[in-house]
């Protein structure tokens, strides 16, 4: 099984695996003009909303009963309450459990 996530934002666009795991990074010319600290925040905002994305996907993928929160941080698929509303937000209606 392979589940990865995809986010862009302000010229930077990433792909990553469950628990955050980049796979890949593109930067526009507009991104790198934005100067070192804005292009690092961006890049870590992005990261995060794409880690949520991919994170949700993996605990709809390895749905269990009794699977509890403390469960999926062992399995490194914990993040921010204000991400996975986020990522719930663009998860097809048939992938809710």
């Amino acid at each position: 099984m392979t589940i990865t996530a995809n986010a862009r934002q302000d010229g930077v666009s990433v792909e990553v695996a469950p628990g955050g795991a980049l796979r890949s990074i593109e930067l526009t010319p507009e991104a790198l003009r934005a100067g070192g600290t804005r292009l690092a925040r961006t890049i870590l905002a992005v990261v995060d909303e794409a880690t949520a994305r991919a994170n949700q996907r993996a605990k709809h993928e390895m749905a269990v009963d009794g699977l509890t929160e403390a469960d999926a941080a062992v399995l490194g698929l914990a993040q921010d309450a204000a991400l996975t509303e986020a990522a719930e937000g663009t998860t097809p209606e048939r992938w809710r459990v």
